[in-house]
């Protein structure tokens, strides 16, 4: 018999009441008597009782209806049906209504007690079944939850892919208001998502928070989960964004990984007093698997960075010796050129002489165009390009540079569609054939001989799309991207031409972002390349 075990006894004849419960006292059990069914449901309206022993007839109700209040209100109750008068239909009545057992008067107190003794030992066993069942349930909730976030997260191993995905399915798993995300940038912690939050109390929510100062500091730096109750009277200045909110229940845990900490998961809700041990061992979960998550996004960003480097660094290297080589191949050439002119023991016939100085004028503009692209690339990355838009049809920007185009294309098929009806847009022109020209002198480096290279133009009404399209050898999909970074350079240009600088389309890339457009390429292996970048339309 466990300690605390307590028995209502309810029966009109107190001489009874009085001879069970010392009965019942000595082996312990707590004991109330009640002499009618009234004041029995008020006890057991007040408290639980393990067992009530009934008197079948009450002087204001029968037993057996008492018997389906009782069970009514506590059905684990053990009852157990008392009668002078024993009656088969009775008995039967009592035992299909919820009674334990049905017992006789005058009761054998050892008979009793047995009974009493196995009704609580079949509580017991119900009780502790439903216990384990409802922490199987519990530990089924927190494990399919902790699996949904997990799940979430190891989509992506970008980091603000993860955050936001975590936040998400934390507020659909378990149904809290709101919740947010500080992590450990530089020794500093930084809001880095939020779910569940209006706009006003976003701008009112601290985008940085010091390590060693206020709530999310504390769970940061201890690395133990904290509840706060009653935000309205906590004080806590990093946390009053919540409480002018009209949120009451604070709970922080902190996001660690092999003892370290990376951040802090807060969640709130406008109840009161809403946070359970159990609330915070399934927060915990959920913030260790945002924690490793966090930990594998921020390892591939350092190698990425790290690679990256490397790639930029054997590119750059490999862009100071195409450079060197550009340079030189037309200094060698107007040199040479500039000498014969000069040797005063030779004379050169009209022709021959004019050959010099076109060599000389072209590679010439060869060097300023090098030059041009070198200081291009210098002001796109310090951001202190300057671009001058007035409205322009874009018709008469390619009409403007027909003569270098074709020049370009002297050997292709230029094919120009750009219909009349194409809006204006706010350009700079000049900028704009910049990149023109660069997509055009690619399309002829990388495409044969009398193929066709076509610039068209469309619009979807907010914008004007201009695209320049060849027959060439393509790109791989895999390098769509990449051809846009500056200094990479593709294979598959004709035999004889140069290798350039890698610069064009990354200043083309800039020129058009600097326009409030974008560029792209569409292209297979083989099957040609179209270069098309969006203009808005003025």
């Amino acid at each position: 018999m466990k300690a605390n075990e307590s028995i209502l006894v309810v029966d009109d004849d107190l001489d009874f009441l009085q001879i069970i419960s010392r009965v019942l006292g000595k082996k312990g059990y707590e004991v109330g008597t009640a002499p009618s069914a009234g004041e029995a449901i008020s006890r057991l309206k007040e408290r639980f009782y393990n067992a009530a022993i009934l008197d079948i007839s009450l002087p204001d109700a029968n037993g057996t209806e008492l018997l389906s209040r009782i069970i009514e209100i506590h059905p684990d109750i053990i009852a157990i049906m008392l009668t002078g008068h024993s009656s088969v239909q009775n008995a039967v009545e009592s035992l299909n209504r919820g009674a334990f057992a049905y017992l006789e008067k005058p009761l054998d107190p050892k008979n009793l007690l047995s009974v009493i003794s196995r009704g609580l030992e079949k509580q017991h066993l119900v009780m502790e079944n439903r216990q384990l069942m409802e922490e199987l349930e519990r530990h089924n909730r927190i494990t399919n939850t902790l699996l949904d976030v997990s799940q979430a997260v190891s989509q992506s191993l970008d980091l603000q892919k993860i955050i936001d995905s975590a936040l998400d399915r934390v507020t659909k798993s378990t149904g809290l208001e709101v919740n947010f995300v500080y992590l450990n940038v530089n020794d500093h912690l930084l809001l880095k998502g939020h779910h569940g939050l209006s706009e006003r109390i976003v701008q009112a929510m601290p985008k940085e928070v010091g390590k060693d100062s206020g709530v999310i500091g504390r769970i940061f730096g201890e690395a133990k989960p904290e509840i706060i109750e009653e935000l309205a009277e906590n004080g806590e200045s990093d946390l009053g964004f919540l409480s002018h909110g009209g949120y009451n229940s604070f709970a922080g845990v902190p996001l660690t990984i092999l003892g370290e900490s990376l951040g802090v998961l807060g969640v709130a809700t406008s109840f009161a007093n809403y946070f359970s041990v159990n609330n915070i061992e399934l927060l915990t979960g959920i913030g260790r698997e945002i924690a490793i998550a966090v930990r594998n996004a921020q390892l591939y960003e350092e190698a990425s960075s790290a690679r990256a480097l490397r790639e930029l660094d054997s590119m750059r290297t490999e862009f100071l010796a195409n450079v060197s080589h550009e340079l030189r191949t037309p200094l060698a050439v107007i040199k040479g050129s500039a000498n014969s002119l000069l040797q005063p023991d030779v004379i050169f016939d009209d022709q021959t002489r004019r050959d010099f100085l076109v060599s000389i004028d072209k590679d010439a503009d060869t060097l300023t165009r090098l030059v041009e692209d070198l200081l291009m690339m210098s002001r796109l990355e310090a951001e202190a390009l300057e671009v001058k838009k007035k409205s322009h049809k874009l018709a008469e920007v390619v009409e403007s540079i027909k003569d270098r185009l074709d020049n370009l294309t002297a050997k292709h098929h230029l094919s120009v569609k750009i219909p009349d009806s194409a809006p204006p847009v706010a350009i700079d022109d000049g900028r704009i054939s910049e990149v023109l020209t660069n997509l055009v002198e690619n399309a002829v480096k990388f495409s044969d001989d009398n193929t066709t290279i076509t610039i068209e133009a469309h619009t979807n009404g907010k914008e004007v799309i201009l695209s320049v399209a060849d027959e060439g050898v393509g790109i791989l999909p895999e390098l769509h991207q990449k051809i846009f970074e500056r200094f990479f350079q593709g294979d598959g240009r004709k035999t004889g031409r140069r290798k350039g600088t890698g610069l064009g389309l990354a200043i083309c890339r800039g020129i058009v972002e600097a326009h409030g457009g974008k560029i792209w390429v569409e292209s297979e292996p083989s099957r040609g390349t179209k270069f098309s970048f969006s203009l808005p339309v003025d």
